[in-house]
């Protein structure tokens, strides 16, 4: 008798392991697709990229040092040269809570912040 629930306990531990090896493996799955997506987004925009400055090289005759020295001048907008656009949040003129770049207003007052980029 205790073995047999011995033996109840055992398979009930053992099912809870393989659901939650099989909703790993749907996650996973799930995640594989989604950075496949990803990569084929950042490849069109690659490409058109690419195309993009090829025409204006040109029509203008900008070469690739300027352009270089273009994208290492937007870079350090935000204050570090690592490649990406971060936007720094800022204090709110109105309560000087801070104000996410990510929303464009303060959270607390709901002042708008007029530096903020038109969401589109």
């Amino acid at each position: 008798m205790f073995w047999d629930l011995f033996q109840h306990y055992q398979i009930g531990q053992l099912d809870e392991k393989l659901a939650r090896v099989q909703a790993d493996a749907a996650a996973q799955a799930g995640n594989v697709v989604a950075a496949r997506t990803v990569d084929e987004r950042v490849d069109r925009l690659v490409l058109m990229c690419h195309a993009l400055f090829e025409l204006v090289q040109q029509s203008t005759g900008i070469t690739e040092e300027q352009l270089k020295a273009k994208i290492l001048e937007v870079d350090l907008r935000d204050g570090t040269a690592d490649g990406k656009i971060v936007p720094k949040p800022k204090r709110c003129p109105k309560c000087d809570a801070m104000i996410s770049p990510k929303f464009g207003r303060c959270l607390f007052c709901g002042r708008e912040d007029p530096a903020a980029p038109v969401a589109s």
